[in-house]
């Protein structure tokens, strides 16, 4: 990891965290809805978004959210947005770090405490003395960030992560945020967090969750159980919201012919991905394609 790789960003223009390996804004508003409006937006970062005042709506990995003041909202790499409503006072601050940055520092051990309260819900409703804290942390962060890269070394990065991370554990322990009750043991937050690993760096490839369980060295039933009592959702559902946010993605951003979108997510024939298409949204894929490019 080298510093000058790591810098302050003052309004969203592209995807996230795709030139840097961190960074910081300190407050974003309508620019949000500008980029991310038009349809699922892929995130190739992991995200950690304050919102300091007003509202939005969004979808986030196919399900929608109110997300209102005091809300900390925190992205996953290989995961997808959509920012459909944004008040017109709306403001966030957030910090973004980027899919190389996080392969360097085991990412998926450092996010294992929270994973499955993200994957139930990636909105966490925070209450005043916490929502305080990150408030002012994002702050210093992008505060520190005008120093330039001589101030904003990974190490710096990454312990920023760490303690958002960990204050947001505590703070869920503590009864600090609002709806997470979830309660599983480590070895079933461990399994999931190397299922989502896995799932993102392979369901274009492999749609089975056979796949997934032997990686995992379970039996089917087991793995299937361990990650539907932990999410809520099927290992299906998974791979299932994966795939079809890419699709739509895919669909969105580029004229790349449908059948060719039906092989880079790994189906055998077009005719399978449209039926598959169809099934999870009503429309097929082409008709996907179409209604984003009248509006």
């Amino acid at each position: 990891m080298t510093s000058n790789n790591i810098y302050k960003k003052s309004n969203i223009k592209e995807p996230l965290g795709v030139s840097a390996d961190f960074v910081v804004h300190a407050s974003i508003g309508q620019d949000l809805k500008g980029y991310y409006g038009r349809g699922p937006c892929k995130i190739d970062a992991c995200c950690l978004c304050y919102v300091v005042r007003g509202r939005f709506k969004a979808t986030i990995n196919l399900r929608d959210y109110d997300i209102v003041a005091n809300d900390l909202v925190i992205l996953l790499p290989g995961g997808f947005l959509q920012v459909k409503e944004a008040s017109d006072d709306a403001l966030i601050s957030f910090e973004g770090y980027s899919s190389d940055f996080l392969k360097k520092i085991n990412f998926w051990k450092i996010i294992a405490p929270i994973m499955q309260y993200v994957i139930k819900s990636p909105v966490f409703s925070l209450d005043d003395q916490m929502g305080s804290f990150y408030r002012e942390s994002f702050s210093i962060m992008s505060k520190a960030a005008n120093f330039g890269s001589n101030f904003m070394s990974p190490s710096i990065a990454l312990s920023a992560l760490i303690v958002a991370v960990d204050m947001l554990s505590c703070a869920i322990k503590h009864d600090m945020v609002k709806g997470t009750t979830i309660k599983n043991s480590s070895r079933d937050q461990t399994i999931v967090g190397e299922f989502m690993q896995l799932a993102l760096e392979n369901y274009r490839n492999e749609h089975k969750i056979s796949f997934y369980a032997r990686e995992a060295s379970l039996t089917l039933s087991h793995f299937c159980n361990v990650i539907s009592k932990t999410t809520g959702m099927t290992a299906q559902q998974i791979i299932m919201n994966f795939i079809i946010m890419d699709a739509k993605n895919q669909l969105k951003d580029s004229d790349v012919p449908v059948q060719e979108i039906a092989r880079i997510l790994g189906f055998k024939s077009p005719t399978t991905f449209n039926r598959y298409f169809k099934t999870y949204t009503g429309i097929t894929p082409q008709e996907y394609r179409n209604s984003i490019d009248s509006k």
